[in-house]
């Protein structure tokens, strides 16, 4: 079965208490074990403090069994940034982002430099909107969570002691419904907690049981923990007035030395309280409840009655509170100093009305990964899930495949036969083809000038213009002899056989030349401008004629003015389209 038991820690000045405690089925707390390390020496002496509360740590780790438990620690007031501010309504989805600028505004150190929390106080629906800044400085918390985790102890949260405190009053004191305040009379300073209703204010004030302490160490001229010995065994506060003194000289100087530093403190108190009233906007108490260590001092009770002029009594934290025998003689010998030990385990059960968290960076660590364990396992069962379908898939589908594989094994065999054949017919098609090709060529061949003949007698417009002489050029000479003058042909294929295919490196260029004439008419020259153009850019003449260069213009004739010609010559020469050494044939 699971444990059901959680402890808490508390890190006074001058000892460190734990307890472990239990909850009932009706949501009742029960303490089952409570235990209480001494930090030896002057509270003051800051180089100590680290290592008296490991050794602290490791005394209660062992009596408890803490190892491993989660655990809820408070720490002193005196040692975290407290401040109340109060604020203008606003929707609650902005309230991280205006609380964090007002701590940046607030806390004297860097924020970054710092880890703070937030608390709202009191009634929402107000004009205004209160809430309790805490801060403390990073590194300084980290060295202190050092000492707990170093010893085994798993950290679960830090809350501050007088929040704690308040806490366990409410679950304690529930019937109390007047403006209360709270003494927490601790060793290095005392911790004043105003409560009234829902609204919470709290101070520190550096005056407590080492200052007493220290005064008499002064005054007997004795050392520190002989003079806390002292205090302890025969201390109380003096009654003062017209009481007689103490048979014992010692004793009297001792109680005169406690009274002459409540006194102070009561000062302090009257300050603090004037100070509730005028800037807080808080109630006068009206009654007052010692708690702390110094709260078991003789006669304290009735001292802070004859100053205030109101009841006070000492609070008893475990006021609801069921104790298993084993704890119990602790718990009676220290009931006043249990209420942030309450106040803390409320905190394991959710029933805190004040939460702060104070987050080291090594809990902040630990909360992230816990979080990021059920995704992190979600995930690892996809993943494994998604494998294990996949292996099925694939498994199954390599079966299938295997089978079809097997089936068409056959079906390819018989159909390489044929495919064979067909390869054998193919390429005596491709032959068959290849034979065809040239006859169709040369049957196409015959009839290539007669088309051509046609093309251009389709392009006459008008009878201004007639063909006198068709000839084809290769590489810019004639193919033929002249119609008339009995010469032979000259130029480039005269005087290189190869031009008539004998090996030229290059292709030869074939051209058809038009000579004809063109009468005198209205457009001039222009009709043969017009039959060229006719010619290059007809889509029938594709077949027959290349596009000549752009700068190919025809050789036209022109008349003088005056002259009295009937006709004129013209030339032009297009490149041919159709390939070959047909011409030479």
């Amino acid at each position: 079965m699971a444990d059901s038991t959680f402890a808490v820690l508390n890190l006074g000045s001058q000892r460190v208490s734990g307890a472990i405690f239990g909850k009932t089925r009706t949501g009742e707390l029960v303490l089952k074990s409570v235990n209480i390390a001494e930090m030896h020496g002057d509270p003051g002496a800051e180089a100590t403090r680290l290592p008296q509360l490991r050794m602290a740590a490791v005394e209660l780790a062992e009596s408890l069994r803490l190892s491993g438990r989660p655990v809820w620690y408070a720490i002193a007031g005196h040692v975290v940034f407290t401040r109340f501010v109060k604020l203008p309504p606003f929707e609650d989805d902005k309230a991280d982002q205006i609380v964090e600028f007002e701590a940046r505004q607030n806390v004297p150190f860097p924020i970054n430099e710092v880890i703070w929390d937030y608390e709202f106080i009191g009634d929402k629906s107000g004009p205004e909107r209160e809430v309790a800044l805490v801060a403390i400085k990073a590194d300084a918390l980290d060295d202190i969570n050092e000492q707990l985790e170093d010893r085994g102890i798993k950290v679960a949260g830090v809350d501050l002691a007088p929040l704690a405190l308040s806490n366990a009053f409410r679950y304690g004191y529930p019937d109390v419904d007047v403006p209360t305040l709270l003494i927490d009379l601790g060793a290095k300073s005392t911790n004043l907690v105003f409560i009234e209703g829902d609204r919470l204010f709290t101070r520190n004030i550096l005056v407590g049981g080492c200052a007493v302490t220290g005064n008499i160490a002064k005054e007997l001229n004795i050392k520190f923990g002989e003079a806390e010995d002292r205090k302890r065994a025969q201390g109380f506060v003096s009654p003062g007035g017209t009481h007689e003194p103490h048979e014992d000289e010692e004793v009297d100087a001792i109680s005169k030395i406690i009274r002459n530093t409540m006194t102070r403190l009561h000062g302090e108190i009257i300050r603090t309280i004037h100070y509730y009233r005028t800037q807080q906007s808080g109630s006068i108490p009206q009654c007052i409840f010692l708690c702390g260590g110094g709260a078991q001092t003789p006669l304290i009770t009735e001292f802070f009655s004859d100053k205030f002029n109101l009841p006070v009594e000492v609070m008893n934290p475990l006021r609801g509170v069921q104790v298993e025998s084993r704890a119990q003689a602790i718990a009676d010998a220290n009931t006043p100093s249990m209420g942030e030990l309450v106040g803390l385990a409320l905190r394991h059960i959710g029933s805190a009305p004040v939460e702060v968290d104070l987050v080291p960076e090594s809990v902040a660590r630990s909360r992230e990964t816990t979080r990021r364990v059920p995704l992190l396992l979600l995930s690892m069962a996809c993943l494994f899930a998604a494998l294990g379908s996949g292996i099925f898939y694939f498994k199954k589908a390599s079966e299938l495949v295997h089978s079809k594989l097997d089936g068409l094994s056959g079906h390819y065999r018989d159909l390489e036969k044929y495919d064979k054949e067909l390869k054998k017919l193919q390429a005596e098609l491709t032959s068959l083809k290849t034979q065809s090709a040239q006859l169709e060529d040369a049957v196409k061949s015959r009839g290539w000038w007669n088309h051509l003949l046609t093309l251009l007698n389709n392009k006459f417009e008008n009878d201004y213009i007639w063909i006198t002489q068709l000839e084809v050029l290769k590489n810019g000479n004639a193919l033929t002899n002249p119609l008339s003058g009995g010469g032979t042909v000259t130029g480039a294929n005269a005087a290189n056989p190869a031009a008539k295919g004998g090996g030229s490196a290059t292709a030869p260029n074939y051209e058809l030349r038009i000579q004809g004439l063109y009468r005198k008419n209205d457009k001039e020259q222009k009709v043969v401008y017009e039959f060229y153009d006719a010619l290059t850019t007809a889509k029938d003449a594709e077949e027959f004629f290349s596009k000549p260069p752009a700068e190919q213009k025809p050789e036209v004739e022109t008349g003088a003015t005056g002259e009295d010609r009937y006709a004129y010559k013209f030339k032009f020469r297009l490149p041919l389209a159709k390939d070959t050494m047909k011409f030479e044939k």
